[in-house]
This record gives structure tokens, sequence and C-alpha cells, in this order.
């Protein structure tokens, strides 16, 4: 099931990102792509990529890929989920983000700014546990089944992950 506040987050996020870093691009364009992946192994999760230097990938873009899991116990029991009172489907609105993002040329640059922005926007202003994947200065974050990636292409092969951020003063990692 299709998380509607998922993707009313991701509609709002670059108008966030905009007021957070100071930026001045029409958050309308920003968006490359937004929805649900269809294949590998995220398929059924929400995910966007956002770009605000240009609709094509070039080296030292600030472009993020975001993805939203559904937040869950680690063998995501069914009986921990929420479920619909008027169709007995599970309720995924609940989620915590993995975000994939360039490794910036250097710590204090725009796109490490950036990075930062989307961040704290996540886990700070959502209240959302956040896991930072990163990858080569010079390699696209792409994901199977979003962004153009094809069949193979999973992005944890080659991104790394620099650790969970959870919101301060939560007991455990939840979701928003």
């Amino acid at each position: 099931m299709s998380s509607p506040r998922v993707q009313k987050y991701f509609e709002a996020m670059p108008q966030q990102i905009k007021n957070l870093g100071g930026y001045t691009y029409n958050f309308r364009t920003v968006i490359v792509w937004q929805g649900r992946v269809t294949t590998g192994p995220n398929a059924g999760k929400d995910a966007m990529v956002m770009d605000i230097d240009s609709a094509t990938w070039a080296d030292n873009n600030r472009r993020v890929l975001i993805l939203a899991t559904p937040a869950s116990d680690l063998n995501a029991t069914a009986a921990m989920k929420t479920q619909s009172h008027a169709a007995g489907n599970y309720i995924d609105g609940s989620v915590r983000f993995a975000m994939y993002v360039e490794t910036p040329e250097s710590w204090t640059n725009a796109q490490a700014y950036f990075t930062r922005a989307v961040e704290h926007h996540l886990r700070g202003q959502l209240g959302s546990p956040v896991e930072v994947f990163y990858g080569a200065n010079d390699v696209q974050p792409i994901l199977e089944g979003v962004n153009g990636g094809t069949s193979g292409q999973e992005t944890t092969s080659t991104f790394v992950s620099a650790g969970t951020d959870i919101p301060a003063l939560w007991p455990a990692p939840g979701g928003v």
C-alpha cells in the first residue's frame, strides 16, 4: 500500500530545504523522480530524487536519493503493524528514511551543506531516523527501480552506510 503521507513529505521537501538552506531555486522544478519503487529489493517502498542544480546528472550536483521504509520491528512482524479499520490493510505511513548522496569533495563546500540540510530536515524537522549512505565523489545516487536504475543496480553495493541518526530524546528508532 502506497503511503500518501510519504508522498506529501516528498512534495513539500524541496520548499523545506529551500527555506533551511537559504536557496533561491524554483522548488517546483527540483524533483527529478518521485514515486513507488517497482523492482528490486526495495520494491513497494516510496522514494524520491531531488537535485537543486539540474535535472541532468553531473559530478558535484547537489542531488539526493531518499528511500522511505515502513517503520517496524526487525522481523517486520505483522502483529506489530497498524491496520486500517476500514479495509483491514496494513498502514505503512510511519517511516524511516535512507538517503543516498555523493561524497562531497570538501566537507565545507555547497554540496556538503546541502547534504546536512536534507539530513536536518528528515531527522530534525520530521523527527525520523535517517541512515546516510555515501558513494564516491563522482557516483550518482541510483537504486534499482529509482532514477533510471536497472536490474542489479543496488546502491548499497557501492554506497557505504555512515550509520543511522535518530532524533534526540527517542528511546529507539521508530519513524514519522
